[in-house]
């Protein structure tokens, strides 16, 4: 079987977060719809497989899955309420932190670092988790309040550059502040910068077919990746669907190349429970057995280009990690 890389998944903790948000972004939504009050939803959030953050419980889903090694996207969700609320754990202080989780499982878990660009000293803060810590990377998440062609956000995308690390930047919420476009721009004006294109436009459901406008926005674009991340829990893996994403996915290959296409998960929050977990099982099924599933739907996959999504392609965009030979 080859090898899977799961260029997109978290750690979380509840204090890694400003005070508000999880009730603001996930229990009031969830108790909403179900009738439940907001401080039993949320009470089950703090002791689900969710909130830990020691790296066991990542280790866990990834022997389940088969995942071979996991790239944690860091988070800096501090600014997203305005100046009066931070995280209650320093940003610096958690990114240090999901470092050294890390350095507990060599060679399994690496880290991007996460600064919100409107953060003070982001730029300095960022390169020291870099230099200093080991990150891999920077997350960027425009949802918080920005665009990717900020004028704040150049710094961080050129010193990204100068330590020779990717950029992923999240896209597809249906905002202006998600639009890939943006993304566009600065893949286009800044080519030495290596950008992931997060979740490829969508965090909406899988019919939309958002993932469209995502592709063409950075299609001619060698330093732009695409990350398939989440779109298991999104619909992509539902039985009247497949068809249609082996078709994506045949497209994507032929108009972008199977060299700049990224398998992910965003685990845990979109493998929590057993309908998410039966998704992500089939997730990596398809992936990992992608030309039999494409022959069973008269589409053909190599498997160069099953082992270029699955591994391959993380190789070439993370460069900058000394991988096993």
């Amino acid at each position: 079987m080859p090898e899977l890389i799961d260029i997109h998944r978290h750690l979380w903790a509840k204090d890694w977060f400003p005070p508000s948000h999880l009730s603001k972004f996930s229990a009031e939504g969830i108790a909403r719809a179900s009738g439940r009050r907001v401080e039993d939803v949320l009470d089950r959030i703090y002791q689900s497989p969710t909130m830990e953050a020691t790296g066991t419980g990542a280790m866990q889903e990834m022997e389940h899955y088969g995942i071979d090694v996991s790239i944690i996207q860091t988070l800096d969700w501090g600014l997203r309420y305005g100046p009066e609320e931070d995280n209650e754990v320093p940003a610096e202080e958690f990114n240090w932190l999901t470092q050294e989780v890390c350095k507990k499982y060599p060679g399994k878990l690496y880290a991007m670092a996460s600064y919100d660009p409107r953060r003070p000293k982001c730029v300095s803060l960022f390169e020291k988790t870099v230099k200093d810590w080991g990150a891999v990377g920077l997350k960027m998440y425009p949802p918080n309040g920005y665009q990717a062609n900020d004028p704040t956000c150049w710094p961080l995308y050129k010193k990204a550059a100068e330590l020779n690390v990717p950029v992923l930047i999240h896209t597809g919420n249906g905002t202006q502040d998600t639009w890939p476009e943006w993304v566009e721009e600065v893949g286009r004006l800044l080519p030495e910068v290596r950008i992931i294109l997060g979740h490829t436009n969508l965090q909406v459901p899988f019919e939309t077919g958002a993932y469209w406008r995502g592709m063409q926005a950075v299609e001619r674009l060698r330093n732009v990746w695409l990350d398939l991340c989440d779109w298991q829990a999104l619909g992509a893996v539902k039985d009247e669907n497949i068809p249609e994403l082996l078709k994506v996915i045949r497209v994507f290959i032929n108009r972008k190349g199977a060299d700049r296409i990224l398998w992910g998960t965003d685990l845990p929050q979109a493998g929590v429970g057993h309908v998410a977990r039966e998704q992500t099982e089939k997730w990596v099924e398809i992936f990992k057995n992608l030309p039999e599933w494409g022959d069973r739907h008269g589409i053909k996959f190599t498997e160069e280009e099953r082992d270029m999504i699955c591994s391959g392609a993380a190789k070439q965009c993370f460069s900058n990690i000394d991988w096993p030979s």
